[in-house]
């Protein structure tokens, strides 16, 4: 019997613990507003005018981990995705030469994303935000008139409120 005692002590610890590192991660930094931490439940779940109604039944604890991971999300720098990379040189002229082919994709493509990007010794200049390799294809094949040595690569800094 006092096996089973210490069992449920233990679950109730751990459960509490668990209880104090969401609430712990859910909590908001300075700096942030309320806002930024809303509960996506309660914002399906509100009625407005000329939408139909959504009730959705879950446990508390189930709202207070997907929240949770909602929350943590945005406040990461980013994800990883592609950009179609335009230019990558080394040198004394690459610099300028990047902000050349800057200028000139932005004259044709003025709604996209462009970056200009400086990891000694390469200026690199990068195009878009995508989630997937797939939705980069499209642009990449757009830009091969123009720079036909484009290439899809690999980013790990893609925001989470700029993907397509």
């Amino acid at each position: 019997m006092p096996a089973k005692e210490e069992q449920i002590k233990m679950r109730i610890v751990a459960g509490f613990i668990f209880f104090l590192i969401a609430v712990g991660a859910n909590a908001q930094l300075p700096g942030e507003t309320a806002a930024y931490n809303t509960d996506v439940f309660s914002e399906l779940e509100q009625v407005s005018s000329n939408q139909g109604i959504i009730t959705i039944e879950q446990s508390a604890r189930m709202r207070a981990l997907v929240n949770t991971h909602i929350n943590m999300n945005k406040r990461a720098g980013g994800v990883e995705g592609f950009r179609v990379q335009l230019y990558s040189g080394v040198g004394s002229k690459a610099r300028q030469e990047a902000l050349e082919a800057k200028e000139k994709v932005l004259t044709d493509f003025p709604e996209e994303n462009v970056f200009i990007e400086y990891s000694a010794p390469f200026w690199r200049v990068r195009m878009g935000n995508f989630r997937h390799k797939h939705e980069a294809l499209p642009l990449l094949n757009k830009l091969k008139e123009l720079f036909p040595a484009c290439y899809v690569v690999k980013v790990s800094d893609v925001p989470l409120r700029s993907l397509k």
